[in-house]
């Protein structure tokens, strides 16, 4: 079995540097210590992926910058709904409590947490296990090992229990959570935001009455939901095929040039120092083509574009499609339904849920 390359989406970089700034440090000089290049924070790749190893790099650099802060405390609790793209969105929109954690367990770690969800029921309460998937990088000694797995779990633990706690107007009763690490000096700063917290035990995990799992959400909405769970579905599919190493290094070339347009095939083998052939038979191998990479990232930026209420003869022109009627063509493929249709449906949803989110506030 191939070892899995996990990769992180490039905006929840901006958050981290957003995280760290607020601790008094200018962003220049987080960019310069972290050594972060510029290319990943220009708004055009924030829809694209650093390796998981990039990531984790940038945070021990982050953490020997700012020692002893809390930092994961605090990433945990900037990580809102929204930052979690169409899965957030999902989040908001579901039913209950209960078919959340079902979306939660299966898509849990797609995004910035490579942390295996267990699900558990015991005693009454419904406990969320978590566990690393990943493995960091083989020069750390134990104690940096140990300082950066703390960021990881503290900041996907307080992630969970602020975003749960926020989708529904009901309070989750016994909530607890456990673990692994002593109590660090920096947690009386937070006490008073955080739920309780239960250190030196067993495992990482909360927990909370399972009576709960029936509350509902106050932004429930079946037609918001199903859009978004098609988008995630469609991530879903797309990234858990990352351990493929071509599909990644293709996917890092494959960047959106205003005035130009994407690459060709012909500029990816060379940027790859491989010939067009060769790639094709890689990419093969791997079980996709040139052609359904290149179509997915245009489907990003199409939605994308459609966000910022561009026009569909603009976004066709953007894409560098010859004629509107081949970019309905090709959206088509993509969703099942033409532009036009897409957006009417986008915003009936949108304004479903502002509708709601405007109700709640006035009663």
């Amino acid at each position: 079995m191939k070892k899995q390359i996990l990769n992180i989406h490039n905006d929840y970089l901006k958050i981290l540097i957003d995280t760290a700034s607020k601790f008094g440090v200018p962003k220049g000089e987080i960019i310069r210590y972290c050594q972060i290049p510029l290319s990943i924070l220009t708004e055009t790749n924030q829809n694209d992926r650093m390796s998981f190893t990039q990531w984790s790099e940038i945070v021990i650099r982050l953490i020997e910058l700012l020692p002893e802060k809390g930092l994961g405390y605090q990433f945990g609790f900037n990580c809102k709904l929204t930052s979690h793209g169409a899965l957030g969105f999902a989040l908001l929109t579901n039913n209950t409590i209960g078919k959340v954690l079902i979306d939660l367990q299966k898509y849990y770690n797609m995004r910035i947490h490579k942390m295996d969800l267990s699900i558990l029921n015991k005693n009454d309460k419904i406990i969320m296990r978590l566990t690393p998937i990943y493995h960091l990088p083989s020069h750390l000694n134990e104690s940096k090992k140990n300082i950066i797995n703390k960021f990881f779990i503290e900041s996907a633990l307080i992630d969970i229990v602020t975003n749960l706690q926020l989708i529904t107007n009901y309070n989750l009763s016994g909530l607890n959570v456990d673990v692994t690490w002593d109590q660090d000096d920096y947690h009386q700063f937070y006490e008073k935001r955080l739920p309780l917290i239960h250190f030196n035990k067993e495992y990482n995990q909360i927990s909370f009455d399972i009576k709960c799992l029936d509350l509902p959400l106050t932004f429930s909405s079946p037609s918001a939901y199903l859009i978004a769970m098609e988008l995630v579905n469609k991530e879903y599919l797309f990234y858990q095929d990352q351990d493929n190493k071509i599909i990644l290094k293709v996917n890092q070339h494959l960047k959106f040039i205003p005035g130009i347009g994407f690459p060709s095939l012909t500029d990816v083998a060379t940027k790859l120092k491989v010939s067009e052939r060769t790639l094709k038979r890689e990419l093969s191998n791997a079980n996709t083509t040139f052609s359904s990479l290149l179509q997915f990232k245009k489907f990003e930026l199409a939605k994308k574009l459609i966000n910022s209420n561009r026009n569909i003869q603009e976004i066709s022109d953007l894409l560098g499609y010859s004629h509107i009627s081949a970019f309905s063509r090709a959206f088509i493929g993509w969703t099942g339904k033409k532009p036009s249709e897409y957006i009417r449906e986008q915003r009936i949803s949108f304004k479903d849920y502002y509708l709601k989110k405007s109700d709640s506030i006035t009663h």
